[in-house]
């Protein structure tokens, strides 16, 4: 098998979707911010009563927060992404790398099918399922895969 293949047969509810930190809505943008560096975690999904409202980043952190210290206090809801793109559990890998790349997404929410939050899904965890199941294939890749050497090495 190829890894084309397998990431369209396998369901994302295989793959770590541990890559987050949940906040309640209302919630300080200093309170998440520090949630998030505690938990070592590049984003957080608010929820209000379970269901996911938005998602903050890292990425926010750096554009929308860290030039203006006087919204530190403010809630979180004014600076997250509301009704952010999701994936659902039994989504194919490949739907939701797809969706990841066309909207230059690094985290995807995750939802079950009662549109509750189960993880979310990132770019390192992809590859980290695809390094797990096709270590041969990717450990041996070039750096530059196109990339020929014109003269023998040590010589």
């Amino acid at each position: 098998m190829e890894p084309k293949y397998d990431l369209q047969k396998e369901r994302v509810m295989h793959l770590d979707l541990s890559g987050f930190t949940m906040v309640e809505s209302g919630a300080s943008i200093r309170k998440t911010v520090a949630k998030m560096r505690k938990k070592s975690r590049s984003c957080a999904l608010i929820t209000k009563d379970g269901e996911l409202r938005g998602i903050f980043t890292d990425r926010d952190v750096l554009r929308k927060v860290v030039d203006a210290p006087d919204i530190w206090d403010n809630p979180i809801d004014s600076v997250m992404s509301a009704n952010p793109l999701t994936v659902n559990l039994t989504d194919p890998a490949e739907a939701a790398l797809s969706l990841m790349n066309k909207n230059q997404f690094r985290d995807v929410p995750v939802l079950n099918e009662q549109k509750r939050v189960v993880g979310n899904l990132t770019y390192h965890a992809l590859i980290k399922y695809l390094a797990d199941r096709f270590p041969e294939s990717i450990y041996n890749l070039p750096p530059e895969p196109g990339r020929v050497s014109r003269k023998r090495s040590g010589g």
